[in-house]
C-alpha cells in the first residue's frame, strides 16, 4: 500500500513539474496557460506523446520531433526534482495517515502546493533573474492558510519570520541601491518567512548564504562567472525554505549541539 502512495506521489509530482515548466515559459512571455503546447523554439504544436514528463524527453533523444533542435534539460530535471520533492514531503507526512490524523490528505496538498510554488520561483529567477509578483503572492496566501489551519497557535511567529526576511532584504535593497540584492527578494521574504518562522528563517538565511557561496566560488573556478557575475539569489533562498521547511528543527539542534556545545 505504501509503494502505491508513494508511487501516486511521484507521478503527481511529474505532472506538476510539467506544468511549472510551461507555467515559466508562458509567465515570462506573457503567454496565456489555457491555450496548446508548442516547441519553444519552432513555435509547432505538440501532440500528447510528446508532452508525457521525462519520457518524451528519452525516446525523443532530447531533441524537438519537428525542427530537430535541442530540449532543454531544464525540463526533465525539473519534472523530477518536483517528483522527488513530493514523495519527500510525502513520506514526511505518512505518520498523519497511520495514526488517522484528521485533515491529513489536506496538509499533503497544501505542503505539495507551497513546494511548487518555491519550485516555481526557484526556476524562474535562475532561468531570467526575475521573481514575479504572482507567484510570491501565492506563496503568501498558501502560507497564511497553512499556518491557521495547521500551525494557528504560531501564526504571530510567520508574521515575525516574515517581518525579518522582508526587512532584512529591504534594507539590503535600500543601501545598496539594487546592486547587492533585487526587491524580488524582499518580497519574497515575506512568503518564506511567514512559512518558516522567525527562528527557522534565520536558519535558511545561513543555509541560503553558504550554498550561494559555494556555488558561486564553483562557478567562477569552472570560468563559468566573474566575480562582476550575478546569482540569483531567490533560487538559493527557496532551495533552502523547502530544506529548512522540513528539517529545520533537526538541523538547528545538530548546530547548537554538535558546532556551539549547547
Amino acid at each position: 500500500m505504501q509503494f502505491l502512495y508513494y508511487f501516486f506521489l511521484f507521478i503527481f509530482g511529474l505532472i506538476i513539474g510539467s506544468f511549472l515548466n510551461a507555467l515559466v515559459w508562458r509567465m515570462y512571455h506573457g503567454r496565456s496557460m489555457l491555450g496548446y503546447s508548442e516547441c519553444p523554439l519552432c513555435h509547432h504544436r505538440l501532440p500528447p506523446a510528446d508532452l508525457v514528463p521525462i519520457f518524451s524527453f528519452i525516446f525523443l533523444k532530447a531533441r524537438c520531433r519537428y525542427c530537430r533542435r535541442p530540449i532543454s534539460w531544464q525540463y526533465p530535471l525539473v519534472e523530477f526534482t518536483a517528483a522527488l520533492a513530493f514523495t519527500v514531503i510525502g513520506y514526511r507526512n505518512i505518520a498523519g495517515a497511520a495514526t488517522g490524523a484528521d485533515l491529513w490528505i489536506l496538509e499533503l496538498l497544501f505542503l505539495c502546493a507551497l513546494a511548487s510554488v518555491c519550485l516555481g520561483i526557484f526556476v524562474f529567477d535562475w532561468k531570467y533573474y526575475l521573481i514575479p509578483d504572482s507567484l510570491v503572492l501565492s506563496g503568501v496566501i498558501l502560507a497564511a492558510i497553512y499556518r491557521l489551519i495547521f500551525n494557528r497557535e504560531y501564526f504571530l511567529d510567520g508574521l515575525w519570520g516574515a517581518g525579518l526576511l522582508a526587512g532584512f532584504f529591504g534594507f539590503l535593497y535600500l543601501v545598496s541601491a539594487g546592486r547587492w540584492i533585487g526587491l524580488g527578494d524582499a518580497k519574497l521574504g515575506v512568503f518564506l518567512g511567514l512559512l518558516l518562522g522567525f527562528k527557522l528563517s534565520l536558519v535558511m538565511l545561513m543555509i541560503a548564504y553558504i550554498s550561494g557561496a559555494l556555488v558561486g566560488v564553483t562557478l567562477i573556478l569552472a570560468k563559468r562567472k566573474t566575480l562582476k557575475g550575478i546569482l540569483p539569489f531567490g533560487t538559493f533562498l527557496t532551495f533552502s525554505a523547502f530544506i529548512v521547511f522540513l528539517w529545520g528543527e533537526q538541523l538547528l539542534d545538530w548546530y547548537l549541539r554538535s558546532v556551539l556545545n549547547l
